[in-house]
């Protein structure tokens, strides 16, 4: 996927005068430049679907009388609403996305916000951000060519490529709160498998933080991005009442931000682990119809709701399959330089069932991140059965359908040395 960081003025605000100047005549058709008054003649529009804004744009690029590209877009009343939606402010910058030949998304970058590291907020500053501060050496007495502080029983056990995880009582259920959590045994498990004592772990996506408690748990330093400001704030909020202390001083620190900016928060060679559960593309933009939900006095009142993670169209739960891997994996051709050498890279993951067609969304994931650089070096079943209730009979008695909840992908890739 193509993009273009452009940086705003004050006559974006005033005028709805967006550069961009910096994305050049390559990165749009050629038809879309028109003349230089909509009388003369437009150019074939292209179609901007904006963060912020719930209907997408329509405009062409006029050219001025000398024949240039006078480098705004026609329509611009919609650039003040996006820019006081977000907030946004002059030297502020914003991505365009080429989705496909005449489709583009417009997101903001918060990355002129400096983290506190004491609150986790962002806080407003005019100035670049900074690298955050947190240690990612082992303080463990490990063998240096150890991948973690296991026992060689317990590697044994770690070896079954199924596995059976339990939510506990501090594990998030509430769908109000989030739509799809994960246990915290699962990062636990690969945190334990993957890092040492002190190592940093990223997670990506980290929803309502269980990536972060699971590594505070196990006394590693960990830091988590999510585009949802209300996530953030879960999570910071549950981080507070963790009480856990060993006495290494480590950080679990959530940003607000877009995935695709964490190269702007971290070293490159630091990281030991990024382990996530993303939005599996578009599966929650729909209304709830699954069986098990009627008569379930604990999930019921979510029955034919649609419970998308938000409307913001850079959020991988908007996407469809395919466009969502690409996307997915643009942001992991970032992560790939921060990771150390056979640094462990997990995703979690569950293929899609559509309009009677099945989506192999790990297949695409695969891929996509091999593609970028990554190695594939194992695939793992999350064996769900245990969790399952009151399924009903799909498909039966003309259509075999396998019950895709019943499990779902753990995919373990590393950065090869």
């Amino acid at each position: 996927m193509d993009s273009c960081i452009i940086q705003l003025t004050k006559a974006a605000e005033k005028y709805g005068n967006l550069n961009i100047r910096p994305c050049g005549r390559d990165f749009f058709p050629k038809d879309v430049f028109g003349k230089p008054s909509k009388k003369a003649g437009l150019g074939t529009p292209i179609t901007l679907k904006v963060d912020g804004l719930s209907n997408p744009i329509e405009t062409d690029i006029p050219i001025d009388k000398t024949g240039n590209p006078r480098w705004i877009f026609r329509k611009r009343k919609w650039v003040k609403d996006f820019v006081r939606f977000h907030k946004l402010r002059p030297e502020d910058t914003v991505t365009i996305y080429r989705l496909d030949k005449r489709a583009y998304r417009l997101s903001p970058n918060n990355h002129n916000h400096q983290v506190d590291e004491k609150e986790h907020s962002p806080i407003k500053s005019k100035t670049p951000k900074k690298v955050v501060d947190i240690n990612y050496n082992r303080t463990c007495d490990c063998p240096k060519n150890h991948i973690n502080c296991l026992t060689a029983k317990d590697w044994v056990r770690s070896q079954v490529a199924i596995w059976e995880l339990y939510y506990e009582k501090r594990d998030i259920r509430d769908k109000d709160i989030h739509p799809a959590v994960f246990p915290i045994s699962l990062p636990k498990k690969c945190i334990k498998l993957f890092t040492h004592r002190g190592e940093l772990v990223l997670d990506p996506f980290v929803g309502v933080g269980t990536t972060l408690t699971a590594a505070r748990d196990l006394a590693r330093n960990a830091v988590g991005f999510d585009l949802n400001r209300k996530y953030i704030d879960f999570t910071n909020k549950r981080l507070s009442q963790l009480e856990i202390d060993f006495g290494d001083k480590t950080k679990q620190i959530a940003i607000c931000d877009d995935a695709i900016n964490i190269p702007k928060y971290l070293k490159e060679n630091t990281i030991s682990l990024s382990v996530t559960s993303p939005p599996y593309a578009n599966m929650l933009n729909r209304k709830r119809l699954h069986k098990s939900t009627r008569g379930n006095l604990r999930v019921d009142k979510h029955y034919k709701k649609n419970l998308q993670y938000s409307n913001n169209p850079r959020d991988l739960g908007t996407m469809k399959p395919k466009e969502y891997a690409e996307a997915l994996a643009e942001i992991y051709k970032g992560i790939l330089p921060l990771l150390k050498p056979k640094a462990h890279c997990v995703i979690n993951v569950n293929d899609l069932w559509e309009n009677n067609h099945r989506y192999p969304i790990h297949s695409y994931i695969i891929e996509a991140l091999e593609k970028v650089g990554y190695e594939l070096r194992n695939i793992i079943i999350w064996d769900k059965r245990n969790l399952v209730n009151r399924v009903g009979i799909f498909g039966w008695p003309s259509n075999y359908i396998t019950l895709t909840i019943t499990f779902e992908y753990i995919l373990d890739f590393w950065r090869p040395s």
